[in-house]
């Protein structure tokens, strides 16, 4: 719509009509004063004009992404909102909530398989569109989900895990020859933390009486916040990575909010300790993993060591030990023939009298 001056005033106004009905606001300074208003007035009469009744799948996807804002991660909500954008909006954001029909999902569900994501990415968009479908059931906008009607996406994915064997830790730690690296390559090896856990870490966080360390808060894409469960947990740590850390401690006497691989309170950059990563690990001549294997490393040598699965979990921060089984059962040496092979032995080394018919 064109914006008028008033000469009489030496201001400016508009007309516009909304829902049929004729609008004029008049004495703004200026030209764009005017045009701004009369944007916004629009914009507000077209939210007005929105049928909650049935609401388009964008609005309903905009008002979850608000709720989930503000009671998440920031990095939770990015992921998020990133699958929203690229992924939902397209296909169904002009849809009336209550007109999406099982049949749009499945023509969906083909279009993302023809794109071959991994698995693990369709079913994350697939939890995301319909967890938007709950949040419109909860807030009455509708009363049916077709997302979970029709089911997530099939298939497993694979599982593949790197790891050091603790003679290839060994063989990588003899070249690394910068103490403060040194020292953060054993923590995450004998700890099992994430990067972030461990990058996180102040000296507040390091018991040296108990030999352990609190592990509650990580770095992330937007800094320091809490732990991936958002759970804290606390870690026993060998007696020799503590006195590393109380050696590195010594050598810099930081306070005890300060970091402990990095300076101050800026922790280390993970793309130096990545690029210094790969350097030793060519010059010691191992198998390239990458820094998160360290944990996967971790778990690999309790496994070996016949460590009780909980006790496994507890250290890696699991949410819940079915995780951990998920993640590291294919690294149990033992097989069902194994364990039957075990059975046999057992019985012939008991004093048992066998069964003899008469």
């Amino acid at each position: 719509m064109p914006v008028y001056k008033d000469d009489k005033r030496g201001t400016y106004y508009f007309i516009t009509r909304v829902n049929g009905k004729q609008i004029k606001r008049r004495g703004f300074k200026t030209q764009r004063e005017a045009k701004l208003a009369e944007a916004q007035l629009l914009i507000e009469a077209e939210k007005s004009e929105i049928d909650l009744s049935n609401p388009t799948f964008e609005y309903v996807a905009e008002e979850y992404l608000k709720w989930y804002k503000k009671r998440r991660k920031e990095s939770s909500y990015k992921r998020v909102k990133s699958v929203v954008e690229k992924y939902l909006m397209p296909a169904f954001g002009n849809k009336k909530i209550n007109d999406i029909r099982n049949r749009d999902i499945t023509k969906f569900h083909d279009t993302i398989i023809e794109k071959k994501f991994s698995v693990a990415t369709n079913k994350k968009i697939h939890v995301v569109l319909s967890a938007i479908f709950n949040f419109a059931i909860k807030n009455e906008y509708t009363i049916k989900n077709p997302a979970r009607t029709v089911g997530n996406f099939e298939g497993k994915e694979k599982k593949h895990v790197d790891y050091w064997t603790l003679d290839e830790f060994k063989t990588f730690i003899a070249v690394v020859d910068e103490f403060n690296y040194y020292v953060l390559f054993m923590t995450l090896y004998y700890s099992g933390m994430r990067k972030g856990e461990v990058l996180a870490l102040t000296w507040g966080d390091i018991d040296f009486e108990n030999n352990t360390i609190n592990v509650d808060k990580t770095v992330g894409k937007t800094g320091i916040t809490t732990t991936k469960t958002g759970n804290s947990r606390i870690i026993q740590m060998p007696k020799f990575v503590i006195r590393l850390l109380s050696q590195l401690k010594a050598d810099n006497n930081p306070k005890m909010n300060y970091v402990v691989f990095g300076e101050y309170k800026k922790p280390l950059a993970e793309t130096t300790i990545a690029r210094k990563f790969n350097a030793w690990i060519k010059k010691a001549g191992v198998k390239t993993i990458r820094i998160h294997d360290l944990r996967h490393s971790h778990a690999s040598y309790l496994i070996n060591k016949n460590t009780v699965i909980s006790v496994i979990s507890k250290r890696l921060g699991h949410s819940n030990v079915s995780t951990t089984l998920d993640t590291y059962a294919h690294l149990y040496p033992s097989t069902e023939k194994e364990a039957v092979l075990d059975m046999e032995n057992d019985f012939k080394r008991a004093d048992v009298i066998e069964f003899k018919a008469k």
